[in-house]
């Protein structure tokens, strides 16, 4: 697998600190944890992205698939996912950077809360936008949305 074209070359951490929270790369260690919270916190994702099923359906298999996949993209340097930790080690939810495949010098960039831990949105939003302009990260449109 091939590292995005704007990213090949850069290290993006896989562990930073983002004010007070810990960002973590997301991997299939984290399978348990990540779908207790996905499952626990399922009304408010959709209630944020009206449209989407997601995650409607999601099974642990399925959700190990898919933390596989964000592991593997990290590593390869295509897309980027973490969980949001606290200084306690609490799984706050997860942060996703995807840059864009249509050539574009965009990323989308989304998070999501786990139900009643969530951190502020304008706070989160407000650091994530500091780090974003910073090294190791390209300059680039980054779209951020929480979900």
């Amino acid at each position: 697998m091939r590292s995005h074209p704007l990213f090949k070359g850069r290290s993006i951490p896989a562990l930073h600190a983002l004010g007070d929270l810990m960002l973590r790369a997301l991997s299939i260690d984290d399978l348990e944890r990540d779908y207790a919270a996905v499952m626990e916190s399922a009304a408010d994702i959709k209630a944020a992205n009206p449209g989407s099923s997601w995650p409607d359906g999601l099974t642990r298999k399925k959700n190990f698939i898919d933390l596989a996949w964000h592991q593997r993209e990290f590593e390869a340097r295509r897309s980027f996912a973490w969980v949001i930790e606290d200084a306690m080690g609490d799984y706050l939810g997860c942060f996703y950077v995807y840059p864009s495949i249509a050539g574009e010098a965009a990323a989308d960039v989304a998070w999501w809360w786990r139900s009643g831990r969530g951190h502020s949105d304008a706070t989160f939003r407000a650091e994530l936008l500091v780090w974003l302009a910073s090294d190791p990260w390209p300059r680039l449109d980054y779209r951020l949305r929480s979900r």
